[in-house]
């Protein structure tokens, strides 16, 4: 091989090296103290649980703007605690009984309790993230919008790495 090949390849794997590390990419990321984080696509999610006075099943539509959480829809069963009574637009009764709220309310982040009590999950498309199966009951979690090293992202924390 000649000199100027090997500068060609050396100089590849260098950035190769530096887009791995510094590359940065916008990433759903769902954190404790108590566990490695979780990385998810940037795509619309929605989160689940069930009320713990009234036992009905709750969950929330969000979309990323902007680098911040979007809450668009809520939908629940039965009024209780916390049960939002406005909105902009009129309630729908979906056809499975949940009564659904237009909210669009921005977030920098969220922060919840994960409990198997209230099986607190995360569903993105197809995927059913079981927040209550992976943290220690009342384990508290903040989801945020972050940029992510590329490197970081090979690494661990992608959830279909940890399945």
């Amino acid at each position: 091989m000649n000199n100027k090949f090997k500068l060609i390849i050396i100089g590849s794997i260098i950035l190769m090296l530096l887009f791995i590390f510094f590359y940065k990419k916008e990433t759903l990321v769902i954190e404790s103290d108590t566990r490695n984080d979780i990385y998810l696509p940037i795509e619309t999610f929605e989160l689940h649980w069930i009320h713990s006075i009234e036992k009905e099943e709750w969950y929330e539509v969000y979309t990323i703007v902007d680098q911040e959480l979007l809450l668009e829809e809520t939908y629940f069963k039965t009024f209780g605690a916390g049960v939002p009574n406005e909105s902009d637009t009129t309630a729908e009764v979906t056809e499975d009984g949940f009564v659904k709220y237009t909210v669009n309310d921005k977030y920098p982040n969220l922060y919840l309790n994960v409990s198997d009590n209230v099986q607190t999950k995360i569903v993105q498309g197809d995927q059913e993230i079981l927040l209550y199966e992976i943290y220690e009951p009342y384990t508290a979690v903040e989801i945020s919008v972050e940029y992510i090293p590329l490197i970081k992202r090979i690494l661990g924390g992608n959830y279909e790495e940890k399945r």
